[in-house]
């Protein structure tokens, strides 16, 4: 007779999904580690913030030169004016928003 103990997998796959849940913004975006976030409040001159680690609908998120950490709700990563707005990897590269590929742009 074996002494394990059956594991219920419904139970972990319900407990990830509300993770999910709670780590995504009102908008509909998946918080991840790594992503970059700009601070839209005007006071606080373009901020921008890393994501090192996300749970509990809260990240852990260092300034963009590393020297200072906070823990920011996902519940205020949307795009507001006391919000955040996730950056796009064409603004990190050359300093300013790129047409996304399914955007036309127009040659005159």
């Amino acid at each position: 007779m074996s002494d394990a103990v059956p594991t219920d997998t419904s139970s972990k796959d319900d407990d990830a999904q509300a993770q999910q849940e709670k780590n995504t913004t009102r908008e509909g975006i998946l918080v991840r580690r790594g992503q970059i976030w700009e601070d839209l409040d005007t006071r606080q001159s373009k901020r921008r913030v890393v994501v090192e680690s996300v749970a509990d609908g809260e990240a852990q998120v260092r300034d963009h030169y590393g020297t200072k950490h906070s823990t920011l709700s996902v519940s205020r990563m949307h795009r507001h004016s006391t919000g955040f707005r996730l950056v796009e990897p064409g603004e990190l590269k050359y300093g300013a928003p790129t047409a996304s590929s399914d955007e036309k742009t127009e040659s005159r």
